[in-house]
């Protein structure tokens, strides 16, 4: 098995190595409990994904190396997506304010990727910058929408025509940025990727694991638990936001979860809820990981669930 998550000092490196190391194995297994779905891509479809969307980003979109692009991004599995293609291109991604009455963030953007059901509010407020493109993430799988996306390119139909190959060059210095009332922080790539290590040593993970994200993917935290640790382990990440407690073991036992990263809200939740359900083999659950858990949580996880509980 393999740890070398902490070996890797490039996103793009690791994304050229991986994909031929680990090929057609399950990479991102996505669930949105809302809609009933559950959508799994392997390291070679994510890789094509993001390839295909990099390739937007430059030949359709102008995006050059050190360019701004924004996005707000419900959880969905075309997220990880989206930040992979931005690094891919060298490009920094900012995380747009989804409330009610943005501004657009300071400095400008060379392209935004937008819910739909965002688009009347931040779609409006970068409709009235200079050179700001926008794309629209549909909630169908198909692209089929539910609003009216204006000029906005509709990701899932343009997406699928571009080009399947994309060469990376250089990292980006500044990888990630927080913008107005959204997630906050600010990091470069090193940064991102110094993390995603440490992460990987404190709960062991390997590349014969699956672990568990519950964060917002558009955070500092939700990046290197969603994408960047499991990713450059070569480990499985299943992204599921929800974890009403009964649900949370079920998915743990279901996708066989080695290591689980929860907020200190959804932590409290499960331990407040008691032991799992009967009947439910978490016997691969070895660690939980929350940063700002508290003493009071990771005294509470070890007996009523048998594994520790790291405030990572």
């Amino acid at each position: 098995m393999n740890t070398s998550g902490a070996a890797f000092d490039s996103f793009n490196v690791a994304a050229e190595r991986q994909i031929g190391r680990y090929g057609d194995k399950p990479f991102i297994t996505w669930y949105a409990d809302r809609r009933d779905e559950r959508v799994e891509l392997s390291f070679k479809t994510f890789d094509n994904w993001v390839a295909k969307t990099a390739n937007l980003l430059v030949d359709e979109l102008g995006v050059e190396p050190g360019d701004r692009v924004g996005a707000v991004m419900v959880d969905h599995w075309q997220a990880p997506v989206v930040l992979a293609a931005c690094w891919r291109a060298g490009a920094r991604v900012v995380a747009l304010d989804p409330g009610p009455d943005p501004s657009p963030p300071p400095g400008g953007l060379v392209a935004a990727f937008v819910p739909e059901e965002h688009l009347a509010t931040v779609g409006a407020a970068l409709a009235g910058t200079d050179g700001t493109m926008v794309v629209a993430l549909t909630a169908d799988l198909l692209g089929r929408s539910q609003h009216d996306l204006g000029k906005a390119l509709n990701f899932t139909r343009v997406v699928p025509s571009m080009g399947d190959v994309f060469a990376g060059g250089p990292d980006p210095a500044g990888a990630f940025e927080g913008s107005g009332a959204g997630p906050a922080g600010a990091a470069t790539m090193a940064e991102l990727l110094g993390r995603a290590a440490r992460l990987v040593a404190r709960t062991g993970l390997t590349d014969g694991d699956r672990m568990l994200s519950a964060l917002p993917l558009l955070s500092l935290a939700g990046a290197v638990a969603g994408l960047l640790a499991p990713f450059t382990t070569g480990a499985g990440v299943v992204l599921a936001r929800d974890v009403q407690p009964a649900r949370f073991w079920k998915r743990v036992a279901d996708e066989r979860v080695a290591v689980a990263v929860l907020d200190p809200d959804q932590a409290g939740s499960l331990l407040a809820a008691g032991p799992p359900p009967a009947g439910l083999d978490h016997s691969r659950l070895r660690v939980l990981a929350c940063q700002g858990a508290g003493e009071a949580l990771r005294a509470g996880f070890p007996p009523t669930f048998g594994v520790p509980l790291l405030d990572d």
